[in-house]
């Protein structure tokens, strides 16, 4: 690996739900997944150089995955013009996937079969939330920001292997810790699809096949699925939580505020480069207490409709719905100013946006 060129350089009030949509309520919830907490509960944040903090991870046989692969993590880095680690297991020897600034771009980088394995492609948008994949299905890597699949590159298998410790914010032969936030890490032993990437990325996951470890830093560095838990290292690392703020009373001309507490925001996307800058944000083209309408062009082309129910009663959770008459890309926020929660959806750009019936979306009751 070059010094300056690739790692180089070293250079994140409740009402009550109407009874005409009680029948419907029920319905949804018998083809409801198991509930689920929502992801963004707390976020490892790291202060980065001049200390580097890290998540120490022994090795073990599963750790070392020959064939297929799937790495996965939110992040939110605002280190410019160096190369900082999301995680690695030594990337001269095996993998590392880190943001590396290329051509004046955040870019996704990574290492599948040790230094001369370096790969290129996706911007990872600074300052802002982004989930991150590098996937090996046997012959080609690829990789995905928020879903969309931003490069993809021949390869072959097998990967190779070596004892050295997982770190997640670090590598045992790149030391350089990101400034920024990592969260909900994923690895796994299969080649998860764009399907799959799209549906699990912004809710909890539970234990399955080809899961191999799951480290949701919600407060500690455990492993929810195994037993490959971690170990703070190194100095700068915390763990971010949402702030209390004041609970929105109002619609404004660039936010939804439903039932008084669920701040809903959208920015849409007409450049069809994934991770590339929004156009803009939406705007609000008209709302009640508990649903609301957003347009992209123009005020009077409207282009999503969102709604935030009650549905503790039901099964301990507020819901949000939407529906939307574009297949523009677009991602929705939106924040629980009392439960101090954060949900992230987006529509992807092609096809007509499909409808969202979220009845696990905020685990904040009441």
């Amino acid at each position: 690996m070059q010094r300056h060129d690739s790692l180089a350089g070293a250079t994140s009030p409740a009402r009550a739900l109407r009874l005409p949509l009680l029948a419907f309520a029920l319905l949804a919830l018998l083809g409801a997944a198991a509930a689920q907490a929502q992801p963004f509960d707390a976020w490892l944040r790291f202060t980065g150089s001049p200390t580097n903090g890290w998540v120490r991870v022994p090795d073990s046989p599963s750790l070392d995955i020959t064939g297929n692969f799937t790495f996965e993590a939110w992040v939110q880095i605002t280190n410019t013009n160096d190369c900082r680690s999301i995680a690695g297991k030594n990337w001269e020897q095996t993998w590392w996937v880190g943001q590396c600034t290329v051509s004046g771009q955040p870019t996704l980088r990574s290492y599948l079969k040790g230094s001369t394995s370096q790969r290129n492609g996706g911007i990872i948008p600074q300052n802002v939330l982004t989930h991150i994949a590098v996937v090996f299905n046997g012959t080609q890597r690829l990789h995905y920001i928020n879903g969309e699949l931003a490069a993809s590159f021949a390869e072959s298998g097998p990967l190779p292997t070596n004892g050295d410790e997982l770190r997640i914010g670090n590598d045992v032969r790149w030391n350089f810790s990101p400034t920024g936030l990592i969260d909900e890490v994923r690895l796994w032993n299969v080649a998860r699809t764009t399907s799959q990437i799209r549906e699990n990325l912004n809710r909890r996951i539970a234990a399955q096949p080809g899961l191999v470890a799951y480290w949701t830093l919600d407060g500690n560095y455990q492993d929810v699925v195994s037993t490959h838990d971690g170990s703070g290292q190194g100095s700068g690392l915390g763990f971010f939580t949402w702030g209390a703020g004041p609970h929105c009373t109002i619609s404004t001309a660039a936010q939804l505020c439903l039932g008084d507490r669920f701040v809903v925001t959208t920015r849409w996307r007409t450049n069809p480069a994934p991770g590339s800058p929004t156009d803009g944000p939406a705007g609000v083209a008209g709302s009640s207490e508990d649903s609301g309408l957003f347009w992209f062009f123009s005020s009077t082309n409207w282009e999503i409709m969102v709604k935030a129910l009650n549905g503790c009663g039901l099964n301990n959770r507020y819901w949000i719905f939407s529906a939307a008459t574009t297949n523009v890309y677009y991602r929705m926020e939106v924040f629980d100013t009392v439960g101090l929660e954060q949900k992230i959806y987006f529509n992807y750009p092609g096809p007509p946006a499909p409808a969202l019936t979220d009845v696990n979306a905020f685990a904040t009751c009441p």
